[in-house]
């Protein structure tokens, strides 16, 4: 089967980006500039990430940081819940053979 023009095109141009990237980072300076480019480029992601996150606290809206704070706090909630239903289905189990007479005055329980 024959490639059509756009993936020999496609194939073609990875391999001179192949090539450029491995001369680029056979070379000390290629590695250095490579790594200056990776350190700017995380640094502008951590400013636009504060950037952003200020932008929708002050328009009420809830930011990355504070959906993740809310998923720690309803994991500590379902753990929380897990443990008192465990406790009142063991209180439930220690009392079922105890229920014999009333709790209250009224006679209801």
């Amino acid at each position: 089967m024959r490639k059509g023009l756009a993936e020999t095109l496609l194939e073609q141009g990875a391999k001179a980006v192949e090539r450029a990237a491995g001369a680029v980072l056979s070379d000390r300076r290629g590695q250095e500039a490579m790594a200056r480019a990776v350190g700017l480029a995380q640094r502008g992601l951590r400013a636009f990430e504060s950037v952003q996150e200020r932008a929708l606290h002050a328009a009420g809206l809830a930011a990355r940081p504070d959906y993740a704070e809310l998923r720690k706090q309803v994991a500590r909630l379902r753990r929380k819940t897990r443990q008192i239903s465990e406790m009142l289905d063991r209180d439930a189990a220690l009392h079922a053979g105890h229920d014999h007479g009333p709790d209250r005055e009224d006679g209801s329980r």
